[in-house]
């Protein structure tokens, strides 16, 4: 059964709104692209896939859009330990382990290790939104698995 886009906004939009603004730290930006990634939801609700989590899809839009505003800015994203509550099924334990190894890499290295394995992207997407040669990206993850001892 597909939900209503009222439903899915009332239900979702406070919650990726404050994710977004974990990263932009600014109220206006973080309302401003939350306001995008659900303009986006709405002209895409038809092509949603149902047997999806709703929330995870929501949040992947809600990724790319606070990287295309990041990207327009020229500002590097920044981590924090925000990201790691993205998904409610995460098992803390993993939790805890990853962000033991993801303290051993830095900057860009971190970045593309958690979009890799914590969102799930692939290296090409990954590649896209950051403007990089697919290349480039694997060189720089499997250094970075490489220097975390995976």
């Amino acid at each position: 059964m597909m939900m209503d886009f009222d439903d899915i906004f009332e239900q979702y939009f406070d919650k990726i709104y404050y994710k977004i603004l974990g990263s932009v730290k600014n109220s206006e930006d973080a309302e401003d692209i939350a306001q995008e990634v659900f303009m986006s939801v709405y002209k895409n609700l038809k092509s949603f896939r149902s047997d999806s989590n709703i929330y995870t899809w929501i949040y992947k839009i809600a990724i790319n859009k606070t990287y295309d505003f990041f990207r327009k800015k020229k500002i590097n994203l920044e981590l924090n330990d925000e990201i790691f509550d993205i998904e409610d099924g995460i098992d803390p334990n993993n939790n805890i382990i990853l962000k033991d190894q993801l303290a051993k890499i830095k900057g860009s290295e971190k970045e593309i290790v958690i979009l890799k394995d914590l969102y799930g992207y692939k290296l090409q997407e990954i590649a896209n939104m950051k403007n990089l040669n697919l290349s480039t990206v694997k060189s720089i993850y499997y250094k970075a698995l490489k220097d975390m001892e995976v």
